[in-house]
């Protein structure tokens, strides 16, 4: 199961109108995301995490951002790495939330 939608990814973060989208986006957009799914697996094995069967939010925005920015690189590389950094910031938060040290009551 993918870890974003394919028309979040479409409307809201490349901002495409219905009328805009035909079945070859559609389809770009779906290998998209599947190679950055496996861009982020890839990226947290080397933290030791994983994505749980419950996908966390910062993870299906990681998704969807990689997924802009593979689309939007073969045509505008400058302009995709809006995209790439945007994230990375999704994924650098919830690789530090998943790192964190386990909080611990200490009584006094």
């Amino acid at each position: 199961m993918p870890y974003c939608l394919r028309d979040y990814v479409i409307k809201n973060i490349l901002k495409f109108s219905d009328e805009e989208v035909t079945d070859d986006i559609n389809d770009e957009v779906d290998s998209c995301i599947v190679s950055v799914d496996g861009l982020i697996d890839s990226l947290l094995k080397k933290h030791n995490l994983a994505v749980p069967s419950s996908v966390p939010q910062n993870i299906k925005d990681a998704s969807a951002h990689f997924a802009a920015w593979l689309f939007r690189k073969r045509l505008d590389p400058v302009g995709a790495e809006a995209f790439w950094k945007e994230a990375n910031k999704f994924l650098q938060v919830y690789i530090d939330a998943e790192s964190e040290a386990p909080f611990k009551v200490v009584q006094a």
